[in-house]
């Protein structure tokens, strides 16, 4: 991203451009020439658009942060995957300077032509559930500093509006708990030997920031500690997860080493069906250069879910783990809420699906099931989806539909006497 703005910024100020240094940075653009309008063109609709800039003045010059913007396709390009809160200092004069090069983007799987490679990934660590920070040497502030991905220190989002505040001025919240960490555990005091790095951590709380749904509450600051994810050193060298773990220990702070996972068999598999992480990373060391080695990212299909029926207890979400039949879910579901309440509710469940398909063998039934569902107050595009489904014969996809809208809202212990009056209400219907 640097390199980037470096070659625009020089044309800016009125040098000419080689056919070289169009070529490479239309390169890191995703889309190679070497005519200068086509890279100047390609520049305006990548930045700014599909990576956002935000800036503010600061130091005589201009402060900017650099992030994938959330609305925009995923697209894996040399910039795109710089784009996680890279922040660049515009000095008034001086060319720019690259402020805060945090760890880059990992591959999603989700995203299409992203294949796993073949071979044993180096390392696998799992997404800690919290808030992820950058500390760095603030050229402009002369002192260390914390950003998140989309937003330096002086910025936050408020009701979707991006409100900025003199530099040096705190506003970000997720920034302010990180900073009261830190001096709560004297971490300032043991950065003196990286200035110049960059180091990525994680804020991890009492609560999954699935729960939160928000920044961290200042309320359980002595909860709160920070995690080391990456460190990268002042040539832009990344050190691997074992390698920073060394610096964690310098800093006081915990490592992501600690968690690294030992998997046997599927990874994939394993990551998309976990309930104990939101995703995992596959670092692969060998691929890729010093400073972007490939990491791929594995999402889990069930986490959220899980998170929010077991710590929320929300019924919706509860309901749709127990249709995915896997053992291991369901097992984690009796750990965290009890074995009779799992235990009715998939009785309960059962009840329900074999209702829906009963409802599917006459015409006059179907129709039945149709005015159950309104009178029950069941919205028209619901029950239009449950009976497509249905006539398909797609019942656990039916039961699923119709669950995840009968169920929005209640609490865990609602579950199996919402869903086993519905079924039978349903069956009344059909005599």
């Amino acid at each position: 991203m640097f390199e980037v703005v470096r070659v625009f910024e020089s044309w800016v100020s009125g040098r000419d451009l080689s056919e070289d240094e169009i070529y490479f940075a239309s390169s890191l653009l995703g889309s190679p020439t070497r005519r200068l309008e086509v890279f100047l063109r390609r520049y305006r609709d990548v930045v700014g658009q599909v990576i956002e800039e935000r800036c503010c003045d600061a130091g005589g010059g201009r402060m900017c942060i650099y992030s994938w913007s959330r609305r925009a396709f995923k697209r894996y390009f040399p910039a795109a995957l710089d784009s996680g809160g890279t922040i660049i200092f515009y000095a008034t004069s001086v060319e720019p300077a690259l402020a805060s090069y945090p760890l880059h983007r990992a591959l999603d799987l989700g995203v299409r032509g992203v294949e796993v490679p073949g071979g044993s990934p180096s390392f696998v660590t799992p997404r800690i559930d919290g808030w992820q920070v950058n500390l760095y040497w603030d050229p402009a502030l002369g002192r260390w500093a914390f950003s998140t991905r989309y937003a330096l220190h002086n910025m936050a989002f408020v009701r979707g509006e991006l409100k900025v505040e003199d530099y040096g001025l705190t506003i970000n919240p997720v920034v302010a708990v990180a900073e009261r960490v830190s001096d709560k555990m004297g971490l300032w005091d043991r950065l003196g030997e990286f200035k110049g790095w960059t180091l990525t951590l994680m804020v991890e709380g009492p609560e999954p920031a699935t729960i939160v749904r928000g920044p961290p509450p200042m309320d359980y600051i002595e909860s709160y500690r920070l995690i080391l994810i990456a460190a990268r050193e002042p040539d832009g060298v990344l050190l691997d997860p074992l390698a920073s773990s060394s610096i964690a220990d310098k800093l006081g702070v915990e490592s992501i080493a600690g968690r690294i996972l030992g998997i046997g068999g599927d990874i994939v598999d394993y990551g998309r069906s976990s309930v104990e992480y939101p995703s995992i990373f596959l670092w692969y060391l060998g691929r890729g250069d010093r400073e972007h080695p490939e990491i791929y990212e594995v999402k889990s299909e069930l986490y959220e879910d899980y998170i929010k029926a077991s710590k929320a207890m929300d019924a919706k979400s509860f309901a749709i783990l127990l249709t995915s039949e896997s053992e291991t879910v369901i097992g984690k579901l009796k750990e965290a809420l009890g074995e009779k309440l799992v235990n009715e509710t998939l009785e309960a469940l059962m009840k329900l699906e074999e209702a829906l398909k009963e409802a599917m063998e006459s015409r006059e039934r179907e129709e039945s099931l149709r005015k159950t569902l309104r009178r029950k107050s069941v919205k028209a595009d619901v029950i239009t989806s449950t009976l497509k489904s249905l006539s398909e014969g797609k019942h656990r996809r039916a039961l699923r539909i119709l669950i995840a809208s009968i169920l929005e809202g209640w609490h865990v212990d609602d579950a199996s006497l919402i869903v086993r009056g519905l079924a039978d209400d349903i069956r009344l219907s059909l005599e």
